[in-house]
């Protein structure tokens, strides 16, 4: 079952001792991010200006794999960055 909070308590996670994974693209991230937040993305710019092609000129289906494309082979290393992240709020 999904929690649903509201932005003040989910500020709060971080200081918490739970850190907070931004997976949007590094330019996405360097543009804006909630303060503390560490960036883990799950697609380079490159990666995202492809999908969002993908996506405008053939369709959501078609984006969706092809992001899985991208991603799948690098999910272990994503994981083992998020695990070290963690380590350092037990």
């Amino acid at each position: 079952m999904v929690k649903y909070i509201d932005i003040e308590e989910f500020l709060k996670l971080e200081k918490e001792n739970m850190p907070i994974i931004d997976v949007r693209s590094p330019s996405e991230y360097n543009h804006a991010h909630i303060p503390n937040a560490y960036n883990v993305y799950l697609f380079n710019d490159e990666e995202r200006k492809e999908i969002g092609t993908i996506y405008k000129q053939i369709g959501r289906e078609e984006a969706v794999l092809k992001g899985l494309e991208f991603a799948a082979p690098r999910m272990t290393n994503i994981l083992k960055s998020i695990d070290e992240i963690t380590k350092n709020y037990d």
